[in-house]
């Protein structure tokens, strides 16, 4: 049974003939001029609804349609192969035209399907989990080629002028027969490859690619680098139920700012490792329960910033120049020019709440309108302010000074309703308001208030507290020019967000790290070299809980040798996690390791030794117990390797499957172990002794090819002068190059 293609069907041009019977009906019974196309696409090219639900009504001339060359066949053919519940007809036709739309398809002895009533298409292919779709609209095709949707184009003549991968034009129904056809085959042959490989390799302890949940719509080249290495599942982030059922099997999500990631969505992502924020802000993301989960939180900082910037100009444009409601009424045919009164920018006062990137970009496009800019933002230095010429001032001068005032601030406990009922009576009366940052920064209600009485002239608002936004005070109002959170949604943007959370997302599935986590920090180091070098840690740290089983009351972590502080957190939190993991059932990654100490009452403390840069770096980690043990890796800025046990020295790294034993310095003692190891059929593959001083303590090291059994371990404690025997897999000296979906090492995330 097909599990893999899930098909959308147009119908006026696909399933039906050309619908230019239609528009040639129409203009003769409403006197209107309708291209011969015009209902190919009848919502695309405006035709007015009363035209559309007189076409389409029981008394119109959609119902005299013929159907399409080999359309019977077609949806016959398709629906056996993919099963009725695979395939849907998704229409524009207007809802009303419900019944004589199915009546038609009885009629003319349609394969039995779902039919769907809806413009936007795409959101309910998304929801449907739509992969592939057969349309005659170039317009319904984009849309769904934006949507990662492969869209099959009904075109004769010369092909489309489209760049898009997804969109694949095809001369008739029958060439759109055979290509998906074909694609169910090679899915099914894919499948049952899959299945084999996955048999065989499940004895191995294999995993499969890593599934990666995609709630909002992103940029397609990012989806293409995203496919490459994982599996991709779409789903509405606004559907709770479908989006909650959808995560339970990701090892990744990537949302923008419509999907809410709550505690209940990561309680039910029980495989989540990264949660990605494609854009800046993640208020809309519970940043806690994702650490103390071990999620890693991603965001493209200043990705859309250009995008952000040049929308907040667009708003205050739009208001200045009264824009919205000329165009409205010239469309009407009202041409009212002297009731418009817009305004210049030159010399109006601009104030900006927000100087990060966004603010910054908002300032340097400010300068050609010879605006005086003042701004508020307690974390900007005064150079900074210098810089991009604005007088830094106090939030309330900024408000009772400011003719325009403009929010380019992160939702926190500080800035939300910043700018409230009370702050709105020190503003200037006709002061104009923008808000491109966060809903939650300005009270909605007060601003409508204040709009409604003049206080407010204006407002130009792109961004609202719950999102997407079904209702607000704000609606209607004249003064008020809205748009849908489009700020950071410029082409280029979008793009530039896609590419930043395309391959970070895939580095951080691989184990690297990545200079984009918000519960992480940024990594000074190349990530090849970090990678190197926590994978080392959390080998050592593993050894350690090796060495010392029951759970510590303090672990300690050494630094000798000039070691940045990032790159020390980065190893301890290495190290900590591999330790927890032997310590606790709990699910433990470098993210919330800290957390996980902290609840079962470890006390870990950092601490810098000699900082000479001469020194090769050292990294000792340390626990107590009923004896204290201690593992150290030594780091050349390049490679690292564990190069002390307890403080005895190795002559080479330690890796591998290896046996450890603490003993006291005696004749014969090493060669009894190799004869008992030699009895139980164990190959030795290596052997590194240390001691301090001669018939003193002693280690030995011996790296084996074979697994060690139980039998040999109890042989080798009766041995006179062994104090303990240690066996512990530790992975190769460098983290293998592999795919996104296995595990390098268990200090993945």
């Amino acid at each position: 049974m097909n599990d893999v293609i899930r098909l959308a069907i147009d119908l006026d041009g696909v399933l039906t003939e050309h619908p230019g019977p239609l528009a040639h009906r129409a203009n003769q019974n409403f006197g209107t001029d309708l291209p011969d196309n015009a209902f190919v696409d009848s919502a695309g090219l405006n035709v007015p609804d009363s035209v559309r639900c007189w076409v389409y009504g029981p008394q119109g001339p959609a119902a005299a349609l013929r159907p399409s060359l080999g359309a019977r066949d077609f949806l016959a053919s398709i629906v056996d192969t993919l099963g009725c519940e695979n395939v849907r007809i998704i229409t524009a036709r207007p809802e009303d035209a419900q019944e004589t739309t199915r009546q038609w398809l009885r009629e003319h002895n349609f394969t039995e399907c779902e039919v769907l009533f809806a413009d936007d298409k795409v959101t309910i292919a998304n929801a449907l989990g739509i992969t592939h779709a057969v349309e005659d609209s170039l317009r319904h095709a984009t849309a769904y080629a934006r949507a990662g949707i492969s869209c099959f184009l009904l075109w004769n003549g010369d092909e489309p002028a489209v760049a898009s991968p997804f969109i694949i034009p095809v001369p008739d129904l029958s060439e759109a027969l055979r290509r998906l056809l074909e694609i169910a085959r090679a899915a099914e042959t894919e499948t049952e490859q899959k299945t084999s490989t996955m048999s065989t390799a499940a004895g191995e302890g294999a995993q499969t690619r890593p599934r990666i949940v995609i709630s909002d719509v992103i940029d397609e080249r990012a989806r293409a680098v995203l496919a490459q290495e994982a599996e991709l599942i779409d789903v509405d982030g606004t559907d709770i139920p479908a989006f909650m059922a959808a995560v339970k099997e990701a090892d990744a999500l990537i949302v923008r700012s419509e999907s809410q990631v709550t505690r209940a969505v990561l309680a039910a992502g029980s495989k989540l490792r990264v949660v990605a924020r494609a854009g800046v802000g993640v208020d809309n993301i519970d940043v806690r329960c994702a650490t103390e989960a071990g999620i890693l939180v991603l965001n493209a900082p200043g990705a859309n910033a250009v995008s952000a910037g040049e929308h907040t100009i667009a708003l205050l444009l739009a208001i200045a120049r009264a824009i919205p409601d000329a165009n409205a009424t010239t469309h009407a045919g009202r041409w009212e020019r002297k009731r418009f009164k817009p305004f210049d920018l030159r010399g109006k006062t601009f104030g900006l709440v927000g100087i990060g990137r966004v603010g910054s970009i908002v300032a340097q496009r400010l300068k050609a309108f010879e605006m005086p800019l003042i701004g508020y933002d307690p974390y900007i230095t005064r150079e900074r302010f210098t810089q991009l010429g604005i007088e830094p001032v106090s939030y309330e001068t900024l408000l009772e000074t400011a003719d325009i005032v403009s929010f380019h601030t992160p939702a926190t406990p500080e800035t939300i309703k910043m700018l409230d009922a009370k702050a709105i009576t020190r503003l200037k009366p006709g002061a104009i308001v923008l808000n491109c940052a966060r809903g939650e920064v300005v009270d909605e209600q007060a601003l409508a208030d204040a709009l409604r009485s003049g206080h407010v002239a204006g407002a130009g608002v792109d961004v609202f507290p719950v999102e997407p936004a079904r209702e607000s005070p704000l609606f209607g109002l004249p003064n008020a020019v809205l748009t849908p959170h489009i700020g950071g949604s410029s082409k280029e943007a979008l793009a530039t967000v896609g590419q930043v959370i395309s391959t970070t997302t895939l580095a951080a599935l691989r184990g690297e790290a990545v200079p984009n986590a918000v519960n992480l920090p940024p990594a000074s180091l190349n990530a090849p070299d970090l990678q190197r070098l926590t994978h080392v840690a959390g080998a050592a740290g593993h050894l350690l809980a090796v060495l010392q089983p029951e759970i510590p009351a303090h672990l300690s972590v050494t630094v000798q040798g000039v070691v940045p502080a990032d790159v020390i957190e980065h190893v301890s939190g290495a190290a900590l996690s591999e330790a927890l993991r032997r310590w606790t059932d709990r699910r433990v990654t470098p993210v919330n390791a800290r957390l996980v100490a902290q609840e079962l009452a470890i006390e870990v403390k950092i601490a810098t030794g000699d900082a000479d840069p001469a020194l090769t770096p050292e990294f000792a980690f340390e626990v107590d117990g009923n004896s204290p043990h201690r593992v150290t890796v030594r780091w050349n800025r390049k490679d690292a390797g564990i190069l002390e046990v307890d403080r005895f020295g190795l002559e080479r790294p330690l890796v591998g499957d290896v046996l450890i034993t603490h003993h006291r310095d005696r004749p014969g003692i090493v060669g009894r172990i190799g004869t008992i190891l030699g009895e139980y059929n164990v190959n030795i593959a290596g052997m590194q002794v240390g001691r301090h001083h001669r018939g003193g303590a002693a280690i030995m090291v011996l790296n084996v090819d074979d697994a060690i059994p139980e039998e040999a371990l109890v042989d080798i404690r009766t041995i006179s002068g062994i104090e303990t025997v240690y066996v512990v897999s530790l992975p190769p000296a460098l983290p293998p190059a592999v795919p996104a979906g296995r595990s390098a090492s268990r200090s993945m995330w």
